[in-house]
Order: C-alpha cells, then structure tokens, then sequence
C-alpha cells in the first residue's frame, strides 16, 4: 500500500531515484559521511546521505542487503555497519571486540557477508577474507590468502567463486585473485600484473553486464583498467585522469564515474575530457577523502519516513528533531527542518509507505 490518499500528492514523489553512493571518509575523523550523487548525469543529489555521526570514521564501500539496508565497511572504526536507505544508523554488525581489524572490501552472497582484512601476527601479515551472516552470527575466517598481504575490494563472480585485490607491495601483490569455491585459490593470479604498465595497488573492482571487468588502479600508473572476466587479460586502459582513482563506476551513458581524494569526477570517453563535479579541497576542515562507489534505486516512499522503515513514527519524529536547521529532516523540500517539516510529518503519522 502506497502512502495515504490525503498525503500522496502533497509530499510523496512519483517515481524510483538512481543514485550513486560515494564514502567520504577522513582517517579517525568525526566528519566522515555519505554523499548521493545522481546516476544520470553525475550531478550532486545530497552531500549529507549520511550526515556525519558518531559511528562512521573512515567509511570505503557499501554494499546494500537483501533487505534492501545499506551495509558499510569502516577501515578506522575497524567495524561493519548498517544504515536504513534514510540515512538513519541501525546496528553494528561487527566490530572490535569480535577482532575486526580494518574491513575494506565487502560483497553479500546469500545470507553472509564476506570481507576483507589483514591478520598480522609477530612480523607476519596474511591476508583473510572473513564472513559473517545477516544476522551478525557465526563470524569466521572463510578463507586464509597467505599469497595476498593486503586484500582490497572483493566481488563475487557466480557460483562461489570471488575476485579479490591484492595491494601488498610484496613479490607476486598488486594483481587480483581469483577464489574459488571453499577458498580453492588459483595457482596463477586471474590478472598477473607486471606493475609497469599494468594495474598498481588494485582498488574498486567492479562487474560489468557486458562481461568485462572494471578496476581503479590507485598507484603509478594509475588508472581505469578493463578486462575479460573469464580470462583476466586486459582490454583496455584509461590512464589521463586528474587524480588516482579509488572507486569507479561505468554509468548508462558509457561514461565512466570515478573518485579517490577530494574529487568526483566524470570520464567521458568521447570527448575524451575530465569533468569536475566536486573537488572538496576547502574549508581545511572539510577535505574530503571520497572511496568506493555504489549504485542504489530508492523507491518511492513518503518524505516523512525519515529512517527508512516503510512507516512514519516516533523514529522519524527523532530523526527531524535532530536535524532541526539542516536539511536532514527537510520533509517538505524547502531546504531546511523546521516547524512546516514537523507539522507535515505528525499529519503523516501511522502512513504506511511501501
């Protein structure tokens, strides 16, 4: 059932939103936060997703859960959170006193989720990929890549089987892996790079519906790298872009999104140009550090369920009066949360949306 009828036409939008996902993460900074930036056309949707809170510190990719919840892997805060698509912090799946120790990548499959860490014992350090379910139950190393000292973004290819970026700076790092089912791990790199030309230091890595595979090289020479998925060869490389990229994503257009620093940025392969969308270098307090990006369709709701949860309530009312002077309660879309926002959200209590 959608929202009521005598709010419907007042406050509720008509049609599912595509957005891109972005972490703009600070080491140990309490300004760390999410952006939304239009799938389309790359412009900036909403620069405080995710305001800033108590919970984030270094944010790198999101995943969203079958639930349709946003799941996020924090470096810093060594933890794995979940997020309603309103903004709204839910839980701590896991964290430090379970041994979390700087979660990067992430992929869900089924009811786990599996992700990445180092485990670095006396001198040691050995890659892992761990998994834990939905739930935040039966956390456990799924698989130990002594080969890979540093993994990265990790993505599930079908049938168990996973790529994985190794960034080590050690004798056979900087390819990417590929693992498969039950942690059989390959004899030979599924991409050998020879770290001249090839990829350095393996970032996002990203699946394409044409069968490639697109990564973001963030070390010299840095770029854009596709290859064959079955083959793990290169195809192509897109290396003048105005900064290292961390997280990149091909939008519908053939054009290629892509950030790392304090920029967002727009490739287009045609006009063979940069575009600048953000390039957050001021006020000092407010450089950015922007990292993995996410495709996410948001389906029509009402305004006033701020959390996410399908229905307007005493959540909601919590979530307005905390973003009382900002935008992050703004229900009636006037550009800020005021008294009008409080007015519309109490004549909308008890609307289910859905």
């Amino acid at each position: 059932m959608g929202c009521l009828a005598a709010l419907t036409c007042a406050i509720c939008p008509v049609s599912a939103q595509s957005l891109l996902l972005v972490p703009d993460s600070l080491p140990n900074s309490s300004s760390a936060k999410v952006w939304a930036f239009s799938a389309v056309d790359g412009s900036v949707i909403n620069p405080n997703f995710i305001a800033p809170d108590a919970f984030l510190s270094q944010p790198i990719k999101i995943v969203v859960s079958p639930a349709g919840t946003l799941l996020i892997t924090d470096e810093t805060a060594d933890a794995i959170f979940e997020y309603s698509v309103g903004g709204s912090y839910l839980r701590t799946v896991v964290g430090p006193s379970q041994g979390i120790d700087r979660p990067y990548g992430m992929e869900v499959v089924g009811e786990w989720i599996y992700f990445s860490m180092s485990i670095t014992q006396g001198s040691v350090t050995t890659g892992v990929l761990k998994r834990v379910r939905l739930d935040g139950t039966g956390l456990e190393d799924w698989c130990v890549l002594p080969q890979v000292v540093s993994p990265r973004d990790i993505v599930h290819l079908g049938n168990g089987e996973f790529l994985v970026g190794d960034s080590g700076a050690h004798p056979g790092g900087e390819d990417i892996e590929r693992i498969g089912p039950n942690c059989s791990i390959s004899s030979a790199p599924w991409h050998d790079s020879d770290g001249i030309s090839g990829i350095d230091f393996p970032q996002q890595i990203t699946l394409l519906g044409d069968g490639t595979v697109l990564a973001a090289g963030f070390s010299d020479p840095y770029g854009l790298f596709t290859y064959d998925r079955q083959l793990g060869l290169e195809i192509a490389r897109v290396s003048n872009l105005l900064l290292s990229p961390r997280g990149v994503h091909r939008m519908a257009d053939g054009r290629y999104f892509y950030t790392g620093g304090t920029r967002v940025t727009i490739w287009d392969p045609v006009a063979e140009t940069n575009i600048v969308i953000v390039n957050q270098v001021s006020p000092t307090a407010s450089v950015a550090s922007f990292r993995f990006v996410t495709p996410i369709t948001i389906a029509p709701a009402c305004p006033t369920d701020l959390d996410g949860d399908g229905n307007t309530g005493g959540s909601d009312l919590t979530v307005l009066l905390g973003a009382w002077g900002s935008i992050g309660g703004d229900v009636n879309a006037d550009g800020t949360t005021n008294g009008s926002d409080l007015a519309v959200l109490l004549g909308a209590w008890g609307v289910h949306c859905g």
